[in-house]
């Protein structure tokens, strides 16, 4: 690998880090979640809000709710993997996947569901997700991308 390769690698390597990181956290959280959910007791709680329901329409609603948690993160973890070292982290770039995760963080911001940690542990890393992909561009070391 030629210098300016290796130099790219480097520049690229502490915020990518910190967006996978994050990304996968806000993939592993659902996924404990949804383990958690995937209980009889769970089962017989839903039970109650909605009386006709059996044990594969509560299968469908889990595995459809993990699956829209996790749609986000794991689309901005494959995109920018595999094309920031190319195409960089233009404006438009930090704008519309900014503009995303803006919009996952208040929808996950309005279940209100206030008796779960996790529900505050997710909305800190949506935050701390935000704030990696604006300012993706201004970590130290990173080269400007035309």
């Amino acid at each position: 690998m030629d210098r300016e390769g290796r130099q790219v690698k480097q520049a690229l390597g502490r915020p990518l880090t910190l967006l996978l990181s994050f990304c996968a956290a806000l993939i592993i959280l659902p996924a404990l979640e949804a383990l958690a959910l995937a209980s009889p007791e769970g089962f017989s709680a839903w039970q109650t809000l909605v009386q006709e329901a059996n044990p594969a329409d509560y299968s469908s609603f889990i595995l459809t709710r993990f699956l829209l948690d996790i749609l986000v993160p794991a689309t901005l973890a494959l995109y920018t993997f595999l094309t920031v070292r190319k195409l960089g982290t233009p404006p438009l770039y930090r704008l519309i996947w900014g503009g995303l995760i803006f919009i996952t963080a208040m929808w996950k911001f309005l279940t209100f569901e206030t008796s779960s940690p996790l529900w505050y542990l997710t909305l800190a890393l949506w935050a701390g997700l935000f704030l990696v992909v604006i300012n993706f561009h201004r970590f130290p070391g990173e080269i400007a991308k035309s």
